[in-house]
């Protein structure tokens, strides 16, 4: 649903540290964040489901969200029922028909 640039797994879970971090300092409780990621990720969802649009930001926040529940052990980051795939997006290849003319 969202790409972003390569970033190693540590790097993926300090953005969900900093996230729980800068939301303790705001005097939000664990539980509230944690309801509030869940909510916000399935509103995420529910839109690409409807096909209305996402924007940036919350690209951007949907992914914080994600790993902050990584980070807290809510959500496994390599459980397959999740539906949580991280991988290199292949770059399609067009083929010429200039060079094989069919005849």
């Amino acid at each position: 649903m969202s790409k972003f640039k390569e970033l190693t797994e540590d790097e993926c879970l300090q953005h969900g540290k900093d996230l729980i971090e800068h939301s303790i300092r705001e005097n939000i409780p664990i539980k509230t964040q944690i309801k509030t990621y869940i909510h916000f990720l399935n509103g995420l969802k529910r839109r690409k489901d409807n096909k209305l649009p996402i924007y940036r930001s919350d690209h951007k926040l949907g992914f914080h969200s994600l790993m902050a529940l990584c980070y807290l052990k809510i959500v496994n980051l390599d459980d397959d029922d999740t539906g949580i795939f991280i991988s290199q997006r292949k770059r399609k290849t067009y083929l010429s028909n200039k060079s094989n003319p069919v005849g």
